[in-house]
């Protein structure tokens, strides 16, 4: 039986390995930078349409107080609609991330968004090689529940949150480029953020980054437009130990919305 099976084992030898995608090889090393921690914070921002119309709020918690989760870091946010936005788009969201602080690898994460047509909750695991993500849509009205889970088989992938983190923690000089693999919901993207330079913002000083996201198509690994931007959004950084999110403004699929750092 080896006889026979050897000749076959030296012929699969000599069969071309799959390559890898190409943007796995842009990809950031996993190890997180130079720059200190974030210290425990909580951001409100005030999101609108154009600069112009109020079309909502969100807070975000970086280890909320009351929070205990020995050994990761939580981060927690909520926000919704306001004004005339909420009146068209009722909308509520409730996200919370559980990250390993030495890696700033998410090991967790939940989200849970309502509006006026349904509530869809998103879990999302980490694990070892892969990410499990369940999301559960029920309607507002009747009708059943659906229940869909997904895995993507790559590693490592990052939330929105440990993406943030990771991205603050470079060095940040004008050029650098930070690309790295994120599954924010029930979806894989390919994230590439470039530092544009430094500048006064909103009377502080900020690091502007370019921010550009691209889908990973589950099956095949190969980038596809992100069609819900228009193009690459813009984030400016506090240029400070902290490296909190002063403003972003994008160009999605509803328009031009921005948020802003009030508090």
């Amino acid at each position: 039986m080896r006889a026979c099976l050897a000749p076959g084992l030296f012929i699969f030898a000599l069969l071309p390995v799959a390559a890898a995608p190409a943007w796995q090889r842009e990809l950031t090393s996993a190890k997180p930078g130079p720059w200190p921690a974030i210290k425990p914070c909580v951001l409100d921002y005030q999101v609108s349409w154009k600069g112009m119309l109020d079309s909502g709020r969100l807070r975000i918690e970086f280890e909320p107080e009351h929070v205990k989760k020995p050994g990761l870091l939580v981060v927690r946010s909520t926000a919704k609609s306001t004004g005339a936005a909420a009146a068209l788009f009722p909308h509520q969201s409730h996200f919370w991330s559980e990250i390993d602080p030495a890696t700033l690898r998410p090991r967790f994460f939940h989200a849970v968004e309502t509006d006026r047509r349904e509530t869809v909750t998103t879990t999302v695991r980490h694990l070892t090689g892969r990410v499990e993500s369940r999301v559960i849509t029920r309607p507002a009205g009747r009708g059943a529940p659906e229940d869909r889970t997904q895995v993507f088989r790559f590693s490592p992938m990052y939330d929105i949150f440990s993406a943030m983190l990771h991205v603050r923690s470079q060095k940040l000089a004008p050029g650098d480029r930070v690309t790295l693999a994120i599954h924010p919901f029930d979806n894989p993207y390919l994230l590439r953020v470039t530092v544009a330079g430094r500048e006064i913002h909103n009377g502080r000083k900020t690091i502007r980054l370019a921010v550009d996201m691209r889908k990973i198509d589950r099956e095949t690994q190969e980038l596809r437009p992100y069609r819900k931007m228009k193009r690459a959004a813009t984030l400016w950084l506090s240029d400070d130990e902290q490296r909190v999110p002063v403003e972003l403004r994008a160009a999605v699929f509803i328009g031009d919305v921005r948020a802003v750092l009030t508090n």
